[in-house]
């Protein structure tokens, strides 16, 4: 998954349409052709859907939060300054 095309209000948005246990038994006996299935009913073909959308969301917001952090932006002008001295 790719961040610069997903954001996180995206990513939390499938997280809420992601088949739940008792969808995924549904579906399971579904004889039909898959194609018919709308996007959020096959993410299904996908194993542990849920848990790597909720890690790729956390993996956004973490990184959202250490491009703002003001400590990182100071500790890298200081080991710059330490790098060229």
């Amino acid at each position: 998954m790719d961040e610069s095309i997903l954001d996180v209000d995206q990513v939390e948005n499938l997280i809420k349409f992601c088949p739940t246990k008792e969808e995924m038994e549904l579906l399971k006996g579904y004889t039909g052709d898959k194609e018919n299935l709308g996007k959020c009913e096959q993410l299904m073909k996908v194993p542990r859907v849920e848990s790597k959308l909720r890690v790729f969301s956390f993996k956004i917001q973490f990184l959202s939060q250490v491009r703002k952090s003001v400590k990182l932006k100071i500790m890298k002008k200081i080991l710059f300054y330490w790098v060229i001295h």
